[in-house]
């Protein structure tokens, strides 16, 4: 379960949403508000060694991740998610702490890109322009 940060590349998300730019900052706000929530809440669920918690929680940040395009970090939600089902917590834990640092990263990458997008211009150009990209 290696972990892939800074995985998260804006322009693919936004081509996974059919070019909309208006879904697309809204699924990165969203994400960015719940995403250290459920970490938290997954952390709390593991510490009550609550199993359906974890697996719920692992499966809601997999459909995330995946809709983000993130594949490491929503494989390693898919093995959190299994672990939970599986009633292996001691596993859960392991993956959790690889997975935490995955969307870590992931959230600063996207705050990053955010910060660097003046007002009225695209996230998207922003990302392409400062990757040297054209």
């Amino acid at each position: 379960m290696p972990a892939n940060h800074g995985s998260w590349n804006a322009a693919q998300t936004l081509e996974r949403l059919g070019g909309d730019e208006g879904l697309f900052h809204e699924i990165v706000e969203i994400f960015l508000r719940e995403a250290p929530k459920q970490v938290a809440s997954m952390r709390e669920a593991l510490a009550r060694g609550d199993k359906d918690a974890t697996e719920r929680i692992a499966h809601t940040l997999k459909g995330e991740l995946g809709y983000l395009g993130v594949s490491e970090a929503c494989h390693n939600a898919s093995e959190l998610e299994d672990a939970g089902r599986n009633d292996d917590l001691a596993r859960a834990a392991s993956i959790q702490t690889v997975l935490e640092k995955d969307i870590e990263s992931i959230v600063q990458t996207m705050r990053g890109a955010l910060a660097r997008t003046p007002p009225g211009l695209s996230l998207i150009r922003s990302s392409v322009r400062s990757s040297g990209a054209s």
